[in-house]
């Protein structure tokens, strides 16, 4: 989105780089920051030193383009080098690993860079997964997620208009509309502009 404003495209993907894919608005606030930089204009080259150790035995740029996908959603890079390191290099089940451990995750990063330094595997007994050495399996269990957030616009467009959300809370749903909050008796759920799942 900022080579159509009138920056270079290697400038342009240094400001992705560098705010981690966060938007166009951080990447416009670092562009102008940094645009006099007398290297804002070479070709980018993403930093492939912390993410050659993320995945043992993988190729760096894999390994630096898994860590900048989940860096994407939001995770830092040592998040998502140590998710990247128990999950075998699987982006998916990484960024499911770090969603689902979301309310502590320094402190899940934490039990399992000492679980991968002390030789276990997969996931951590923490995740209901299986631990042993290199050539065992990550058993992560079932892929099930149940649905219990929906976020629905009511207006025209995006830019107008009102945003609302339906929670599942105890088995039913509510509506939360400002400071307004009330049952919902069949929530639009087929109307949704945003979803919101865990893992069942």
């Amino acid at each position: 989105q900022l080579v159509p404003r009138g920056f270079s495209e290697n400038g342009s993907r240094r400001a992705a780089g560098a705010t981690r894919n966060a938007g166009a608005e951080p990447a416009m606030e670092w562009v102008f920051a940094h645009m006099e930089d007398p290297d804002f204009n070479d070709p980018y080259v993403p930093k492939a030193e912390a993410v050659q150790s993320a995945v043992p035995g993988s190729d760096p740029a894999a390994s630096a383009e898994a860590v900048a996908m989940l860096g994407a959603m939001g995770f830092s890079d040592a998040h998502a080098a140590v998710a990247l390191r128990r999950s075998d290099g699987d982006v998916e089940r990484a960024a499911d690993w770090l969603f689902s451990r979301a309310d502590d995750l320094d402190a899940a990063v934490a039990e399992a860079e000492a679980d991968l330094a002390g030789g276990a595997t997969g996931a951590s007994s923490a995740g209901g997964g299986a631990t042993g050495d290199a050539s065992s399996p990550c058993i992560d269990g079932p892929a099930t997620y149940e649905l219990f957030g929906v976020v629905s616009h009511m207006g025209g467009n995006t830019a107008c208009g009102h945003y609302v959300a339906h929670v599942k809370s105890d088995g039913e749903w509510y509506l939360f509309n400002d400071d307004k909050v009330a049952r919902s008796r069949e929530p639009p759920l087929d109307l949704g502009y945003l979803y919101f799942y865990r893992r069942a």
